[in-house]
């Protein structure tokens, strides 16, 4: 009788040895977590519910250093549920990586439309209304506002350097082209080219001066950045073609203004800029001597004249020695 106490006393506390060795073994290998949810989509294991809004508000903080301005949602309650898990699944997994790809998010950008055209993104309204506010008050003709947009991805946005060059552009495009009047024995004349240029001069088969008028006003790099040579005269003075060729431009460009770029073959590209009016289109082909514009002062000029420009290869050179004896 007592061996058989004996056998069922030591069966019984080996049996506790072996669940207790068990239960270690188990309680070592899983952990305890929380398998977390959104709208039923499995997203990671965490240690807690509390790991899981620490980790969405590090997400959120990591928004709000783009843009302190973001919205950050998710777009379903969490749900959890209690699970015991391996270390190893746990250290396998990314939950940051996991949870980003859930949140959600939207910007406010302002964008600043001209004609109902959009020309500026800023994110921040007071940028916006600044540039938005210069340009109605540079150019008053035309309809500027800021537009509100929602975007879940904040693009590229306008910087101060690009977007000064933008208004410049606008107002220049826009500035009413003045008439320069000249002042003769202490009486005011304006200046007038109703008479000057015929549509078209005799072609000598090697190239022909520019224009009617001889002033040089500035040389080939008078200044720093000075790619041709500047010739004088009145606004609406005619404007030649130098040779016979294709015209590859005719439109409006930052600086230049109002210009034409004429394709001669061989690497020869001429330049005709600050134009008043453009009497071409891309893809014609002019004649020596053709007139293909009027001079003007649109784009960066202090006064009337052409800007004209020679360039091999695309690389500028001094004009003067080809139209020299024209």
């Amino acid at each position: 009788m007592l061996s058989t106490i004996r056998f069922i006393f030591f069966t019984v506390f080996t049996i506790a040895l072996i669940f207790s060795a068990v239960l270690v073994t188990v309680l070592n290998t899983y952990k305890p977590a929380v398998k977390a949810y959104l709208n039923g989509k499995f997203v990671g294991y965490f240690s807690d519910e509390q790991q899981f809004d620490e980790v969405y508000n590090d997400l959120v903080a990591e928004k709000q250093s783009i843009d302190p301005n973001v919205k950050v949602y998710l777009d379903y309650e969490p749900t959890f549920e209690t699970s015991y898990v391996r270390d190893s699944v746990i250290a396998d997994q990314n939950v940051y990586t996991n949870l980003r790809a859930e949140v959600k998010t939207e910007y406010t950008i302002y964008n600043v439309a001209v004609n109902g055209e959009k020309k500026m993104t800023f994110n921040t309204k007071d940028e916006a209304n600044k540039y938005a506010s210069s340009l109605k008050k540079e150019v008053s003709k035309l309809k500027t506002e800021v537009k509100v947009e929602k975007v879940s991805e904040l693009g590229e946005m306008t910087s101060i350097e690009r977007a000064d060059s933008i208004l410049k552009d606008i107002v220049d495009r826009n500035k009413p082209v003045e008439t320069p009047k000249a002042t003769v024995n202490n009486r005011t004349y304006v200046q007038t080219a109703a008479s000057i240029g015929p549509s078209s001069v005799a072609a000598t088969g090697s190239g022909v001066w520019p224009t009617v008028n001889r002033r040089v006003n500035c040389a080939f790099m008078g200044y720093a950045g000075h790619t041709g040579i500047d010739l004088g005269g009145p606004i609406g003075t005619a404007i030649y073609a130098y040779r016979s060729g294709t015209v590859t431009f005719a439109g409006w460009g930052s600086g230049y203004g109002l210009h034409i770029k004429i394709n001669h073959g061989d690497g020869m590209t001429t330049y005709y800029a600050h134009c008043s009016k453009l009497l071409v289109k891309v893809g014609q082909k002019v004649s020596e001597g053709q007139k293909i514009a009027e001079i003007g002062m649109t784009g960066y000029t202090t006064g009337p004249h052409v800007h004209f420009e020679v360039r091999l290869n695309g690389v500028p050179v001094n004009p003067y020695p080809y139209i020299q004896g024209k």
